[in-house]
């Protein structure tokens, strides 16, 4: 049930951020759409992060996609 989006990442990282959440069954989009569920962001306090927030994602850093990975499920997304 996650459609991500990622922000403020440049390849290979942004490649390989990519690659491991829809390696554990998440959909990817380039940009915020009406299904995006979470926003995957290097930076936290940004317009576009503020903006999927107010639509109702879930804002989370790499992090929670590497510990997703390492678990090989998905991970509740508070600190």
């Amino acid at each position: 049930g996650v459609v991500l989006v990622l922000s403020g990442f440049e390849n290979p990282l942004r490649s390989q951020l990519r690659a491991a959440a829809v390696g554990l069954g998440a959909e990817y989009r380039p940009d915020w759409t009406s299904d995006s569920t979470h926003l995957v962001c290097a930076f936290p306090r940004t317009p576009k992060a503020a903006r999927a927030r107010q639509l109702g994602g879930v804002v989370v850093g790499p992090g929670w996609i590497w510990d997703c990975q390492k678990s090989g499920r998905r991970l509740p997304c508070g600190p």
